[in-house]
């Protein structure tokens, strides 16, 4: 089986035969061309998902806190699946999702979920179409680190409500805040007086009201608890120095943190804080220090004061940690995004095969751990062995490279464990099996010819040194025996061990694809069921819109993979 050259003669007959056999109410497309007789761009990726970059911008007319926070991609579960950190109102993400699942971008500040209709450029308009909005939108979430029912108040200095300009209140009359100074008196600023935008929000604080003093506000935290506290600040006339304490009282507090910065921009102070074990009540005081102006009732601007529960310590608020009683591991991500990674290979490179993708079918699922710092901690992955249609006997390698599929400058696995091995050849490379038939239960089959039998999983964990990056996995196949016979799909290097004189010879013309640009492997990436075809059936004659999909470069008939004839198809009535 399979240790011939297929003509595109042979190819349309055996699949006609096949067509023939099948029940009467299947779809009768009309077929009229082989595997063989396509022509497809050089270029073309052979893989049937959206891939590519997604940069989100937030349009932002309420001035909700946007910078630093976190903004999601999720599913239609409501998963996270990927998240990355708003510098100047804009995020990107490299995805790789599924064509047959919805996906959205969500903002827990505001609650926004807007769907996904294309990769490139996104613009999201935040928050409800009202004028004021603060401070019932912002939440205060701390109850895991708190011993009351209401910690903190007014972090955003939004309260009491002012109408323009600048206002001086006594201490009563601004919730959650107390002054050292002796006429008791708090200043406030309404976002835009004299140029000056607030951080979020329309209102913030002014340290410096009539005199030099500090505010400072009482928060009932759990004795023993970590929390991790934030603010902003800003200069006035220049730059102006501010100070940030936390202790028991106000003349015992130890400073965390001195805030300078001058007139052009707010800067973010943050820290983590291990509340003593016999302290009931915790002050966070925040004291002028010294003022680019002359006069005592000048400087130092506050906004935007949060705390957040950190159970475990990791320096990440639990609100957003995925792990929260994880010290070392804080966020979850997956490749792919959502559902698994499919990858169908023909084995006679650089002969043609019979183009029916089940000489090794895998699928991939990779669960990623990342610390606080989003450093890759370490992998989880489970391969799926779902088809050998080959009477060669192959093993399965993986290789970890960049984003861009390009090799790491340094080996970054510190360990594996499970079902891998390291590959000594090849750094940064795993040996999953040298013989997949060794490795299956029963010897199974899978495509139609032969045993069949529930796909058997390999399961194992990288764990990282320090200097890994985010990497794309490859998985591909080599001939059992003779190592430097790999099988891999076009667009990744070529590894250590590869035969290159194989290249360019028999039906190869470079980079595993044939002269009219038809591959040896390709990928799939589903939420649902990839159904592999019957033995020696073309993979046009089991998906009728796959041509389509090839001679397109992937635009028309993106999902040709969940519409098979089902008579050319495996069903093993698995949801794999």
């Amino acid at each position: 089986m399979k240790l011939y050259r297929l003509t595109s003669l042979l190819l349309l007959a055996i699949s006609i035969i096949s067509c023939n056999n099948k029940k009467t109410d299947d779809p009768e497309p009309e077929i009229t061309q082989s595997m063989l007789e396509l022509d497809v761009s050089a270029d073309f990726n052979w893989s049937a998902s959206k891939q590519g970059e997604l940069t989100i911008t937030l349009d932002n007319p309420l001035n909700v806190s946007t910078e630093l926070e976190y903004i999601q991609i999720i599913n239609d579960q409501g998963t996270v699946i990927d998240h990355k950190i708003v510098y100047n109102n804009t995020a990107t993400f490299e995805v790789n999702f599924p064509e047959d699942a919805d996906f959205y971008v969500y903002f827990p500040v505001t609650t926004d979920k807007i769907k996904i209709e294309e990769l490139g450029q996104m613009t999201i308009v935040l928050g409800p179409t009202v004028d004021y909005i603060y401070p019932s939108l912002k939440s205060t979430d701390v109850v895991s680190c708190t011993a009351c029912d209401n910690p903190m108040e007014n972090g955003g200095a939004e309260l009491p409500y002012r109408a323009s300009g600048w206002g001086l209140y006594n201490e009563d009359a601004v919730p959650g805040w107390e002054t050292t100074a002796t006429d008791n008196k708090i200043e406030m600023w309404v976002s835009g007086f004299q140029g000056v935008p607030a951080q979020e929000g329309r209102q913030f604080f002014e340290l410096n009201a009539n005199q030099v003093a500090a505010l400072f506000q009482e928060l009932c935290l759990e004795p023993g608890s970590t929390i991790y506290w934030s603010v902003w600040h800003r200069g006035r006339s220049g730059v102006d120095v501010a100070e940030v304490k936390i202790g028991a009282t106000v003349e015992t507090a130890v400073s965390q943190a001195t805030m300078s910065d001058g007139t052009t921009a707010w800067g973010h102070y943050s820290g983590s804080y291990n509340v003593p074990a016999d302290q009931t009540t915790t002050v966070f005081v925040f004291e002028s220090i010294s003022s680019a102006s002359s006069s005592q009732s000048v400087g130092n601007f506050l906004d935007n004061f949060e705390i957040s529960c950190d159970a475990d310590g990791d320096g990440v608020i639990d609100r957003w940690d995925q792990l929260p009683d994880d010290g070392d591991g804080a966020f979850i991500t997956y490749f792919p995004e959502d559902g698994k990674q499919v990858v169908a290979f023909e084995d006679l490179w650089p002969s043609l095969g019979d183009f029916d993708f089940n000489d090794l079918v895998m699928s991939n699922q990779v669960k990623i751990i990342k610390d606080a710092d989003l450093n890759l901690v370490e992998a989880s992955f489970k391969v799926s062995i779902d088809a050998i249609g080959a009477s060669l006997h192959n093993g399965i390698a993986l290789m970890l490279y960049t984003n861009t599929k390009e090799p790491f400058a340094d080996n970054i696995i510190e360990s594996v464990s499970g079902d891998v091995n390291l590959d000594p050849d090849n750094t940064n490379g795993l040996i999953l099996t040298n013989d997949v038939f060794v490795t299956t239960n029963n010897e199974y089959q899978n495509n139609g010819s032969g045993p069949t039998e529930v796909p058997d999983t390999l399961r194992f964990t990288i764990v990282f040194n320090d200097n890994a990056a985010d990497f794309v996995p490859e998985l591909y196949l080599f001939r059992t025996g003779n190592r430097s016979h790999e099988v891999h799909r076009s667009g990744f290097p070529q590894t250590a061990t590869i035969n290159t004189a194989l290249f360019n010879t028999v039906n190869d013309a470079g980079d595993y694809k044939t002269s009219n640009g038809l591959p040896w492997g390709m990928e799939i990436i589903t939420a649902g069921t990839y159904k592999s075809p019957k033995e020696k059936v073309d993979i046009l004659f089991a998906y009728p819109k796959f041509g389509t999909w090839a001679t397109s470069n992937g635009v028309s008939e993106p999902t040709w993979y969940l519409e098979p004839i089902e008579a050319n198809v495996v069903d093993l009535g698995l949801d794999k």
